[in-house]
């Protein structure tokens, strides 16, 4: 009786599976929601952690003793396992890079079959949003893995209980966040395991949680199709890339806003990947953010493009995400059948992520077609959201060469003196008329992806030793040779400093390496920036503008700083400094009102 109880449950798990056709089912939004109705059986976990990941910098890491039963390293990335966290901000005129330090977070912990992914964006620019956004992604990691842990001899386990879990961690980042006296962030996480009976329309599941506006993305490779699993958390109205939807932290006093919050289920293949990205990356392929669309219920002067809806503006993006990583796996297929071998022969745009870190199956010289790996993907969509930021870039840095120039002329040698213009700001783009203002959106740029499959330790060192040769290798993608050429050059002028120092010269005092960010402690970080929240304190975290984003603040591909690499941030407390208390949870709900 017991079997054929089992039985009945398998065919009507996988009748309900085959009823979506490979599409993504969401629960209800807000605090309250509920996860989708489909829920079907899961394998029994293992939770041997073969890889972990966190940036920029040293990441989560930074705060491991909060989590003493995670016993993850964080700085062992795989290929197929991969994050990556930038600043595409412009540099500033003191040869400083704007919006550091880098703000955003991810985390990764690889298993044999499966792996947990977390992205946060913290709002606004400093040191206490980037410490609310490392605590938020560790604090959700130390909870999914320690919950999916003692689900490993349990062969009952389910999508609804994964879900569950995953709603109970946002408490745990959220004591964290309060504890270490963070500001705002957003939160996405995606748990990939496989399923015990579906079998199509895929053989495993991406769980996923979002809260805010950073999204999580899946791309089918044997259909080549791009999908946003979290679309529906913005389904309702258009984009917005100065407003935060939702946010952990000090968003309603001591308490998240969570009324965003969306639980969604995916069906995914071996080979699949599953992508979770901050707004930085997202926003850049929104067709109106790249000046190639307007809104239908935003008035934005472009009267000239032609008018989307939201759901046109959201299919115009998948065909945009889809091109850039289509083209990407075309030209990493086309490079391999010209080598005729798999041993990592790169094309010229393919970079070191793409040629070099292939998957192929097959060795040295089987001639074996290689495919994308999550690293690739991750390096392609920031070399992407550089190409659409360089413009602005550009512009902003020759309007900051221009204001410095004319502040150095003295009164009576022919220059007009210093302009008090307030089009300074952001360097003239907000002086600006929306229509005259470069497309894209410089942000910081986070991307963390993982491709779906089995591993074991074997092919764990193979990637290990894929990935050591591809740091070997000179840089191909322009973004990342940018960043070398601008740390030589910084590396360089530290120098000159030091030298002046020491021949008796007056220099200015060296700005504080990276990481050099208070201590953290269980009573929460001293110094300047951990101030205690407070009735009375003035805030700046959420801002008017999502830290995510300034859409209007603009840098030069021949003047990218260090800060492209994937860590970015150089000191602590730099840009607008954000403090915690009710003054953010009032500005917050200022913004959304």
């Amino acid at each position: 009786m017991n079997f054929f109880r089992k039985l009945s449950e398998r065919f009507k798990e996988q009748a309900a599976a085959r009823k979506l056709d490979g599409g993504t089912l969401c629960g209800k939004q807000g605090a309250d929601g509920e996860p989708p109705e489909c829920n079907p059986r899961l394998c029994k976990t293992n939770t041997t952690i073969l890889a972990s990941h966190s940036g920029p910098d040293t990441g989560v890491a930074v705060y491991k003793q909060f989590a003493p039963d995670l016993h993850a390293t964080w700085d062992n990335p795989v290929d197929w396992a991969y994050g990556i966290s930038v600043s595409m901000y412009d540099l500033g005129p003191t040869g400083r890079r704007n919006g550091e330090p880098v703000a955003d977070c991810f985390g990764i912990l690889a298993y044999p079959e499966g792996a947990i992914l977390a992205v946060a964006d913290g709002v606004n620019w400093g040191e206490p949003p980037r410490r609310a956004a490392r605590c938020a992604v560790l604090g959700c990691l130390n909870h999914m893995h320690q919950a999916l842990r003692q689900h490993e001899a349990d062969s009952a386990l389910d999508c609804r209980t994964v879900f569950r879990h995953l709603v109970e961690s946002i408490p745990a980042s959220q004591k964290l966040i309060l504890q270490q006296f963070g500001t705002l962030t957003t939160l996405v996480v995606s748990v990939v395991l496989p399923l015990k009976w579906v079998r199509s329309p895929g053989r495993w599941a991406a769980i996923t949680m979002t809260v805010g506006d950073s999204a999580a993305y899946v791309y089918r490779a044997a259909t080549k199709t791009v999908e946003e699993v979290t679309a529906a958390a913005h389904a309702e109205g258009a984009r917005d890339p100065r407003w935060c939807p939702g946010a952990l932290g000090y968003a309603m006093g001591e308490e998240p806003d969570l009324a965003n919050m969306m639980l969604c289920l995916t069906f995914l293949d071996e080979g699949d990947y599953v992508f979770l990205t901050s707004d930085g990356v997202a926003d850049n392929f929104d067709p109106v953010i790249r000046k190639m669309a307007r809104h239908q219920v935003m008035d934005s002067g472009d009267g000239d493009l032609p008018a989307l809806s939201p759901a046109e503006c959201q299919a115009k993006a998948m065909d945009l995400l889809r091109d850039v990583l289509v083209d990407a796996d075309r030209r990493l297929a086309t490079s391999s059948s010209a080598h005729g071998t798999d041993s990592g022969a790169t094309s010229p745009r393919s970079g070191s992520g793409l040629g070099g870190l292939g998957l192929g199956g097959g060795g040295s010289g089987s001639g074996a077609h290689r495919r994308m790996t999550a690293r690739g993907l991750a390096e392609q969509l920031l070399q992407h959201v550089y190409d659409v930021t360089e413009e602005q870039r550009q512009h902003v840095e020759a309007r900051n060469r221009e204001r410095e120039r004319s502040l150095s002329r003295e009164p009576g040698t022919g220059g007009s003196g210093p302009s008090l213009s307030t089009d300074h700001k952001h360097g003239g783009l907000m002086g600006l008329a929306p229509v005259a203002r470069p497309p894209g959106k410089m942000d910081h740029a986070t991307v963390a992806a993982y491709q779906v499959g089995r591993r074991t330790a074997a092919s764990v060192a193979k990637s290990r030793a894929r990935s050591a040769a591809a740091e070997a290798a000179a840089p191909t993608l322009p973004f990342m040779a940018a960043q070398a050429v601008a740390a030589n050059s910084t590396a360089s002028a530290r120098t000159i400093v030091r030298q002046g120092t020491s021949g008796g010269v007056s220099a200015p005092s060296a700005s504080p390496p990276s990481g050099t960010a208070p201590a953290p402690s269980a009573s929460g970080p001293s110094g300047p920036c951990a101030a205690a929240p407070s009735p009375s304190g003035a805030s700046s975290a959420a801002g008017s503008a999502h830290n995510n984003g300034s859409a209007n603040s603009p840098t030069s591909r021949s003047e990218v700083s260090g800060s492209l690499v994937a860590g970015g941030g150089s000191g602590a407390g730099s840009g607008p400094a954000s403090e915690a208390g009710e003054g953010a949870a009032a500005a917050h709900a200022a913004e959304k009102g």
